[in-house]
């Protein structure tokens, strides 16, 4: 669990036990994501999409953004077509990573601090991703597979 407002993730560890970590977030910290480059990170339940792959952020771990809930609103707005909200619907009920290139962006997850923002959890610098220090997101990597629950609340 992403606790935004307390710069906190939460892990539940499979034995028991939790551990918390720092975390930086977006230049627009409040406020769910709505929109492609609203420079937010999303609120909601989702999902690892994947395994974690090497970034200029040391690694990235995929989540499966956008969500059938982020879709409905999204329809509702007027931002995305019925067609590409059922296709991010059908995307979440095959268990795939859903439409990047809609209006409501994609590309998000968890990412580590790489070279440039080392030391730096203490500033919200994303584009819309949850940054962990290098030893976290290689944590994470390690222990949180596909399908493992995200949830995100303010």
């Amino acid at each position: 669990m992403v606790r935004k407002a307390e710069r906190r993730l939460l892990v539940a560890c499979a034995g028991g036990g939790e551990r918390v970590f720092p975390v930086a977030l977006s230049r627009e910290p409040a406020g769910a994501k709505r929109a492609q480059a609203d420079q937010r990170v999303p609120e909601g339940e989702y999902r690892i999409a994947g395994p974690a792959r090497t970034s200029r952020f040391h690694l990235f771990l995929p989540i499966d953004y956008p969500s059938p809930a982020d879709a409905d609103r999204a329809l509702a707005d007027g931002l995305i077509t019925r067609a590409e909200r059922d296709a991010i619907v059908r995307a979440h009920a095959e268990g795939s990573l859903p439409p990047q290139d809609t209006a409501l962006g994609g590309r998000l997850g968890f990412h580590g601090e790489g070279d440039r923002w080392s030391g730096d959890l203490d500033l919200d610098w994303t584009e819309g991703c949850i940054a962990v220090t290098d030893d976290v997101i290689e944590l994470l990597a390690e222990r949180a597979p596909s399908g493992t629950p995200v949830r995100i609340v303010p």
